[in-house]
């Protein structure tokens, strides 16, 4: 019995480690595997869980979650879109306005840094970590993302208890 289940949880590690080679080297393909590597995220994604992601070819919502390359530090990012193409993003005393009206912030966990007010063009995005305490690397930061440069995360796999769909 002991040796049934320790070879079910081999063979379910095994075929989590051939997912995550086979995805994380097609960055040009439909799918890529991703490694959450910061707490930026949480509570939503933690440090150690796997996703696999989806190049962006579709208009992307205020919500969705998307990683994309930060070249300056040659590092892949993990955030949340806030900001959607042709808005106005800014924060007064802690709080998100887009277009000046407040935005029910379900997501955010602590009060986000202060930035200036950016007003997208029509093929960019404002991202900003769950996390607001310990989020970098974002549009706070480091600006607009350029929606060509997105992709667009579609699954949680691993830990494989928490498995999760973003549709």
């Amino acid at each position: 019995m002991i040796k049934s289940i320790t070879r079910i949880l081999n063979i379910r590690n095994l075929l989590i480690i051939a997912i995550y080679l086979f995805f994380k080297n097609n960055k040009d393909g439909t799918y890529r595997a991703y490694e959450i590597k910061e707490e930026s995220m949480e509570p939503s994604l933690h440090e150690g869980d796997y996703v696999l992601a989806v190049k962006v070819s579709e208009p992307l919502n205020r919500g969705d979650i998307v990683i994309y390359e930060y070249t300056p530090k040659n590092i892949e990012i993990i955030k949340r879109v806030i900001g959607l193409p042709g808005e106005t993003i800014s924060n007064e005393d802690g709080v998100i306005k887009i277009n000046g009206k407040t935005m029910n912030d379900t997501w955010g966990n602590g009060e986000s840094v202060s930035f200036e007010a950016t007003t997208l063009q029509e093929d960019e995005i404002f991202v900003l970590g769950d996390n607001r305490q310990k989020s970098s690397s974002d549009s706070s930061s480091i600006g607009a993302i350029k929606v060509e440069d997105c992709w667009k995360l579609r699954y949680l796999y691993w830990p494989y208890h928490k498995f999760k769909s973003y549709e």
